[in-house]
């Protein structure tokens, strides 16, 4: 699939999926060989574009009601790439929260199962609706 996008060479990619497969009590999400993440899998196959992982934990409902909520960022550190995806993030509304290097995309792809699970009725400790979100306090 990569090779067929042709020369991504310094372009910035959004990641937003969750590669999920099913198990026994609703979704799960997969990882590849070593314990790795899609978000790194992709990275890997475009080296010399800069993938970000965003958007991925949270409905369809926060997309269209953003209203300032955390946006969790994981990607290449380099600023002037990552100004770009914080630029699109805060386009949408959301705040965006840089949390650290493309291997950060493995937890924000758990936060993801944990979201679906809590937004599906009967799957969650407790039934939250679809309109839980993850939001952090503390420094900014």
């Amino acid at each position: 699939f990569a090779t067929s996008l042709g020369d991504m060479s310094d372009k910035v990619i959004i990641d937003a999926t969750n590669p999920l497969g099913p198990f026994s009590d609703g979704l799960q999400v997969m990882t590849w060989e070593g314990g790795t993440s899609s978000g790194e899998k992709l990275q890997l196959h475009l080296p010399k574009s800069k993938v970000y992982k965003t958007f991925n934990t949270v409905g369809v409902e926060h997309m269209r009601e953003a209203l300032g909520k955390d946006m969790l960022i994981a990607g290449d550190p380099d600023p002037s790439h990552r100004a770009i995806v914080e630029a699109v993030v805060a386009a949408v509304g959301f705040k965006p929260f840089f949390v650290g290097p493309i291997r950060y995309s493995r937890n924000l792809e758990a936060m993801a199962e944990l979201w679906i699970h809590m937004a599906i009725p009967g799957l969650g400790g407790r039934d939250t609706s679809r309109s839980f979100w993850f939001s952090l306090g503390g420094d900014p």
